[in-house]
């Protein structure tokens, strides 16, 4: 190489000029000739020396020219953060920007800045732009959670797998024009600003603390009297936002949407090995969900099973034993039959009522996961200082003054009439054995059975065998299953529990 053609000296380097001299020396004792379309040519050689001056010197002027520019663009993105303005780079999917002068006071004096603010995207009348495509995904959560489903769980149509799949083979494009990922999906399904709110996002830290560019979730912002701020018309309506939260994070499914079992256990979130992993069904017995091969510390050695009847029938008979009891004065049976009897109720409340505590829940699960943040910031120090304490104090308070009145709100949704318990139903026997040939068990579907258990337990955990099993097994099933009833207190782990 003996030539270097650039159209302006400034392009050839953007270095501080200190690290770009040591270059330029290397370059011209190669013999290599430095050329500017506009500025001419600055060629090596003893008799150059002005030449390679006038080179550092407007290589000097590109790098403050440089600098100058990166600051002014950096402090323009800093002042129109600072007055409330978006900053980003490609719009996020189904919103819009628009331009807005805001006026603050600084240092005494008034500065009016045009910014570009967020807001949700109007849906055409085709409904073919982005924003129709994301009501359409929230209208597709809505048509199919309620509904029964008897194929896998991830392939639910209202799950997020789902979705992505159907986005796909629509060939709808995310905003970059690729295709659709979980992670993608969930995000945009997750962001209160598709609801009007005005939300900020919440970003993973590594393991030194720093974050990273990974977002977690979002954290609304809100007024002083903790209302969202609103940042436009919703694109999708804020009760309709919570409910599908409420979704998506996996709760308030119960039956409903649900994967129908073959086993009346699982797929509850409350059949558990002792090791903590989930019991699955496998053939005639329950076994612990961790794979074959895993150790983990401090917990059981190999696999963990245990006889699939065994187990049914020694859970059943503690619910019936509750049920059975029903008309005795024992605080625990009746906080048990107390808290079915709510459980019942939900079961069979209107949609409407279940929409309002499925919004609310969301609601809840936004200021819990906020509170939480708030704890990581401290832990981060973030909130160093006295001025920083006080502040974590004011936001503290303020969170958890949110908490009790959704709380409250919770509770008086929940607050309606009760069914009574159909106790005679369950009971009903020829022979009085309520687990016999002809009670109400042997006749009920897999459905209705699981529909008792969630009512009247909580948990359920079962130990691994001291010894192995056999004909003449010496483990019996009530001492290696911990039932844990159905309770309304908050430490109902520590109560009700089989021996």
């Amino acid at each position: 190489m003996h030539e270097i053609i650039v159209f302006n000296v400034t392009r050839f380097s953007r270095r501080e000029p200190r690290d770009a001299i040591p270059v330029v020396l290397e370059l011209f004792d190669l013999g290599v000739t430095i050329t500017s379309v506009s500025e001419g040519s600055f060629a090596p050689g003893p008799d150059n020396t002005m030449e390679l001056i006038m080179l550092i010197m407007r290589l000097d002027a590109a790098y403050q020219d440089s600098q100058n520019k990166s600051q002014a663009i950096a402090g323009t993105k800093q002042k129109a953060k600072e007055f409330g303005g978006w900053t980003g780079g490609a719009l996020p999917y189904g919103m819009e920007s628009y331009a807005e002068s805001v006026t603050r006071e600084i240092n005494g004096k008034p500065v009016t800045v045009t910014i570009r603010r967020l807001r949700p995207a109007s849906v055409r009348e085709d409904g073919t732009d982005q924003a129709g495509e994301v009501v359409k995904m929230f209208d597709r959560i809505f048509e199919f959670k309620d509904k029964p489903w008897t194929g896998k769980k991830n392939a639910h149509p209202a799950s997020v797998g789902a979705i992505v799949a159907w986005l796909n083979s629509r060939k709808v494009l995310t905003q970059k024009g690729g295709p659709w990922r979980e992670r993608t999906v969930k995000r945009l399904l997750t962001d209160p600003r598709l609801a009007g709110m005005a939300a900020e996002p919440v970003y993973s830290r590594d393991k030194g603390g720093n974050q990273t560019r990974n977002v977690t979730g979002y954290r609304i912002l809100r007024d002083e009297n903790e209302e969202p701020l609103v940042i436009g018309e919703a694109l999708i309506p804020q009760r309709r936002f919570f409910e599908a939260q409420e979704w998506l994070a996996g709760r308030g499914r119960g039956n409903r949407g649900g994967t129908p079992s073959k086993y009346l256990l699982t797929a509850m979130e409350r059949f558990y090995c002792e090791c903590g992993r989930p019991k699955t069904g496998s053939g005639d017995v329950y076994k612990c969900s961790r794979p074959a091969g895993v150790s983990e510390e401090g917990t059981h050695e190999g696999g963990s099973t245990i006889q699939r009847a065994d187990v049914d029938y020694y859970v059943a008979s503690r619910i019936m034993a509750v049920i059975t009891n029903a008309d005795a004065d024992d605080p625990e049976t009746l906080d048990i039959l107390t808290e079915a009897t709510v459980r019942l109720a939900r079961r069979n409340e209107s949609p409407e009522i279940r929409s309002e505590r499925a919004a609310l829940l969301g609601e809840r699960s936004d200021i819990v996961r906020s509170i939480e943040q708030l704890y990581s910031d401290l832990r981060m120090g973030i909130y160093d200082g006295q001025i920083g304490r006080q502040q974590f104090l004011a936001d503290k308070s303020s969170l958890e003054t949110r908490l009790r009145a959704v709380d409250a709100r919770i509770v008086v949704v929940g607050d309606s009439d009760l069914p009574p318990l159909p106790i005679e139903e369950w009971t009903d026997s020829e022979d009085g054995n309520p687990l016999g040939p002809n009670s109400w068990w042997a006749r009920a579907d897999i459905e209705d059975r699981r529909m008792l258990v969630e009512l009247f337990v909580d948990r359920i955990t079962v130990a691994k065998a001291k010894e192995r099993g056999g004909t003449d097994r010496t483990c019996r099933v009530e001492d290696r299953v911990t039932v844990v009833m159905a309770s309304s207190s908050a430490d109902a782990d520590e109560g009700h529990e089989a021996a």
